[in-house]
């Protein structure tokens, strides 16, 4: 009496042509996608502020993050890459704003220098971090009726800008105010003086 046949055993399915096939088209089509996606995307990568520059700071790489924008055309007018060291910004540069290349100098090269100013009483409202100011001066002149006198205010320095912005409100503060201030490096000497003698000193909005 002769063995029955063994049963074939079915293909397993990974083997079926149909199966392979389908695999390439479904590798295919994601792979088509993909560099379809990749072909129009035109976006670059640039440096934003992580947070607010004054004039006169000097910039590193942790103070900007970057980000993934479409400039076209305007791409090389911002940072793409790592500032230098001595590397400083030359105007106000907001927080998340793109730092443009041309808001960018070299420390040594910078002809204005930061000065701390003492004001009595509130600043004007209009008047913050990246104001741009005039420094007025009345000259002390002496002692008059048991206090002091100063002669006609005149504008010291035009067109300063201010870099920071310190009120004095801890316990028993006297309101007064301290002002840090870009100034041009000419007007330094002349400014310090104005301190050193006592003379009333103003900060008022530039032009004011």
């Amino acid at each position: 009496m002769s063995s029955p046949s063994p049963v074939p055993r079915p293909r397993p399915a990974w083997r079926e042509p149909r199966f392979l096939l389908g695999i390439v088209l479904v590798v295919a089509s994601v792979a088509g996608v993909a560099g379809l996606v990749a072909a129009s995307d035109r976006s670059v990568e640039v440096f934003a502020a992580r947070h607010a520059l004054a004039a006169g700071d000097e910039v590193s790489a942790k103070d900007l993050v970057g980000v993934r924008v479409r400039l076209g055309k305007a791409s090389s007018a911002y940072l793409s890459a790592r500032p230098q060291a001595d590397t400083v910004v030359t105007r106000t540069i907001a927080a998340g704003e793109l730092v443009p290349v041309g808001a960018l100098g070299a420390a040594s090269a910078q002809r204005e220098t930061s000065v701390v100013i003492s004001v009595d009483g509130e600043l004007p409202a209009s008047i913050d971090v990246g104001s741009a100011v005039d420094v007025w001066s009345a000259e002390a002149t002496g002692e008059g009726a048991g206090a002091p006198k100063f002669g006609a205010p005149r504008v010291l320095v035009p067109d300063g800008t201010v870099v920071r912005v310190v009120r004095d409100s801890g316990l028993g503060a006297s309101g007064g105010v301290a002002v840090e201030v870009r100034v041009p490096k000419d007007s330094t000497a002349q400014l310090l003086e104005s301190l050193a003698n006592g003379d009333d000193i103003t900060v008022l909005p530039a032009g004011a």
